[in-house]
C-alpha cells in the first residue's frame, strides 16, 4: 500500500497554514491602541493617551514625580520618594498596569480595554 497525498491533503495544510499565519499577525498587533495613562495626584486626576510620546511633571506631597510617555508605554523616570519604587515598578502598557509613588501620592494606572485574555473558565 502506497502513501500519497490527496487532494485534501493539501487542502488542510492550506487551512492550517493560513490559521497560523493569522494567529501571528494578530498576536503581534498592538494592545495599547485605545489605552490612556491615568493619573491621581493630590491636586487632581489627569488623562493622557499612550500613543502620544511625552514628558510629564507632577507635584506630590513631598515633591515631583516626572514620568515619561513613549511608544505606547509609561514610566516613572524621576520621583521624590526616599526609596525609589516608582521607578523600579518598569514601563506600564496594558490596561490594568499600575505604578505607585505613596510617599508623594502619586498613582498611574494604564486604562481603556485589554483584548487579550488573562484565562478561560468552563
Amino acid at each position: 500500500m502506497k502513501n500519497r497525498i490527496k487532494f485534501f491533503d493539501i487542502v488542510f495544510i492550506l487551512i492550517f497554514a493560513v490559521c497560523v499565519a493569522g494567529a501571528f499577525v494578530f498576536a503581534g498587533k498592538k494592545k495599547t491602541a485605545g489605552a490612556e495613562l491615568s493619573v491621581k495626584t493630590p491636586s487632581g486626576k489627569f488623562v493622557y493617551p499612550l500613543n502620544t510620546d511625552r514628558q510629564l511633571d507632577f507635584e506630590g506631597v513631598i515633591g515631583h514625580t516626572k514620568v515619561t510617555i513613549k511608544d505606547g508605554q509609561a514610566w516613572v523616570t524621576e520621583s521624590a520618594c526616599e526609596n525609589k519604587n516608582c521607578i523600579f515598578m518598569g514601563k506600564l502598557s496594558r490596561p490594568g498596569d499600575f505604578a505607585a509613588c505613596l510617599p508623594n501620592a502619586v498613582i498611574l494606572t494604564v486604562e481603556g480595554q485589554d483584548d487579550e485574555l488573562d484565562a478561560v473558565v468552563d
